[in-house]
This record gives C-alpha cells, structure tokens and sequence, in this order.
C-alpha cells in the first residue's frame, strides 16, 4: 500500500447552509461543516435527526436543496466530482459486505471499478492481493483472510470494511453507527481503528451513539438537533 499521507491543513469537506427534506419532512435546516484534512470527526444525535443523510450527501449519493458542498475541493454539483467518487468509502449501517464470500474477496471488491476483468473473472494481481492483506493486517484480521464474512463477528465485519477502505486508497471514510449492535470493548476496537485513520491523513467523519467514546477518540465531535449542527465544547 503507499505510503502514510502528509496531513494537510486544507479543508476536505465544507458544507454551508445545507438544507434537505424527505417530501415534507425538513431534515437538514442549515448545516454548516468545515472538516480539515486528516481529522477525525463524530457526529451525534437521535435516531432519524438526518445524520445519516449528511453522510449520503458528502458521498454524493443525494443531493440537497439547498446550501453549498465542496468534497476534496470540488463542488459536488460540477460534473468532475464523480470522478474523485472513488476516494471517499462510504460504510453504510448494513456494512455491505458480500456474505458468501471470504473477507479477502470482499477488501479487494474496492478496486472492482478500476480492474472489471479481473473483478468478472476473479483473478487478481499479485499486488492486489498484497495490498488487500496489509490492508486486513492493519486491521488485525489477516489471520482470517480465508474466512467467509458471515463466519466473522459483528465486529470483524467492521473491521473487514474498514480494510476495504484502506483498500480502495480513500481519502475519505464515512462510517454510519459503526460500532451499533456492539459490546463495549469490540466498540472501542473499531473506534479506535477509524479514528486511527486519521493519521495516515485520511479524513473520517462517523455517526456514533456513544458520547464518551467520540470525545475520547475524535478530533471534533457534533450534535445534530431539529435539523442543525452544532460542535460539542
């Protein structure tokens, strides 16, 4: 895999005076974020308060109505953003992993889009598969490398794709309740494992329900309420 990037001091992501509705439901009432380049940030706030939607919308994935995106410096709007759509990695809740196959298959999946022959026919390079199983050793799971996803924990499954971001060379990870559905300890693995990221200069926002373990392990960390995000001092 490259080397640890140089954490920079450019700003990754900003949004200003976002806003977004499901039909009549106004989710997003202006949302201002600013996130530097190689930081870790969490996001907080009930269940359906449109955390999860402000992850969909940096990764492009919708649109808002109103307000200003610019991911990696460009403007989400502009026809040249989705060809940076492949340095962000996107972890939704369901971790979309493919079950019947092993936790390798599922960390070299990343580079499908750039290798679809060897995606079709499955016969990777041996680079690919030296990459996917640093990747998988970064995470602690390159002992299991073999081992179908649906044979792993809850926990080695987040691991798994959090391999596959490391993987697909992100430069930033979106992660949405990583850690949901997890004991204790197997949560602060992976929290740790995320915000780690950070220092190889990629940029990392995640949704987490845990207060404690987001001011312990983020740079910054927000609270989305009635459609408004603000930074918890």
């Amino acid at each position: 895999m490259e080397a640890e990037r140089t954490l920079k001091t450019w700003k990754a992501i900003v949004l200003r005076d976002v806003e977004f509705s499901y039909g009549r439901l106004k989710i997003l009432k202006g949302v201002s974020l600013e996130v530097d380049a190689g930081s870790a940030i969490a996001i907080m706030g009930r269940s359906g308060s449109g955390k999860t939607t402000i992850l969909k919308i940096i990764a492009g994935l919708l649109k808002p109505e109103r307000g200003f995106v610019r991911v990696l410096g460009l403007d989400i709007y502009r026809d040249g953003f989705k060809d940076i759509r492949g340095r962000i990695a996107y972890i939704p809740q369901s971790i979309g992993l493919i079950e019947g196959a092993s936790a390798l298959y599922n960390v070299l999946i990343a580079r499908a889009p750039e290798h679809m022959f060897r995606f079709i026919t499955g016969f990777w390079s041996w680079g690919d598969v030296r990459d996917a199983m640093e990747a998988l050793s970064i995470v602690g799971l390159d002992g299991k490398a073999g081992v179908r996803v649906d044979r792993l924990s809850g926990g080695e499954k987040q691991r798994v794709a959090i391999a596959r971001a490391l993987f697909q060379r992100a430069d930033i990870v979106l992660a949405d309740e990583p850690v949901s559905n997890l004991d204790r300890d197997t949560a602060e693995n992976i929290v740790k494992i995320l915000a780690g990221l950070s220092r190889k200069g990629v940029t990392v926002i995640s949704v987490l329900h845990d207060l404690d373990l987001a001011l312990s392990y983020f740079n910054r960390v927000y609270i989305l309420n009635d459609g408004r995000l603000r930074e918890i001092v």
